[in-house]
């Protein structure tokens, strides 16, 4: 009996230490531009924000990541004094890995024209997030309800709008 507990906590150690290895394991994301051009963005080097938030029960959780905006313009997609006229009827196209979708106006994370933080986090109050919400997730602080906060999110799509 002993030997079967002491197989179930090896088990539990390992399977926690594969959680957090695959968490840490993407690193970058991929963009699809409005042109159609995809490029797999490094999270790594861009500035890293954190965002305090509380949910209905009063509880606080600190998530940490880096701006969307930051990796739009990584991926070269058109922002501040080029985001004018059509290119203002683009629509970011957030995928999570079953294929729920999320869409943000581009404007809306340019801060060229408000100063809303729309982040992409891989860390919850320390710690990488749990598979079940991670590697990345898309977290808007400003928002009254979380429903847009995609988990599992894999791709960005920036698409014009006709």
């Amino acid at each position: 009996m002993m030997r079967k507990i002491a197989q179930a906590a090896l088990l539990a150690a390992v399977c926690t230490l594969t959680t957090v290895s695959v968490a840490r394991a993407q690193t970058s994301i991929d963009v699809v531009g409005p042109d159609g051009h995809k490029a797999a963005v490094s999270l790594h080097g861009l500035e890293r924000r954190s965002v305090t938030t509380a949910d209905r029960a009063g509880i606080t959780t600190i998530h940490e990541g880096v701006l969307l905006r930051d990796v739009l313009a990584k991926a070269k997609v058109p922002l501040g004094d080029e985001l004018r006229g059509k290119a203002l009827a683009r629509a970011i196209v957030a995928t999570a890995v079953d294929g729920y979708q999320v869409a943000y106006a581009i404007a809306e994370v340019d801060a060229a024209f408000n100063d809303h933080l729309v982040l992409i986090v891989d860390r919850r109050n320390g710690q990488p997030l749990l598979p079940d919400s991670g590697p990345l997730q898309i977290v808007v602080p400003q928002d009254k309800r979380p429903a847009r906060w995609i988990r599992q999110v894999i791709t960005l799509e920036v698409k014009q709008l006709p």
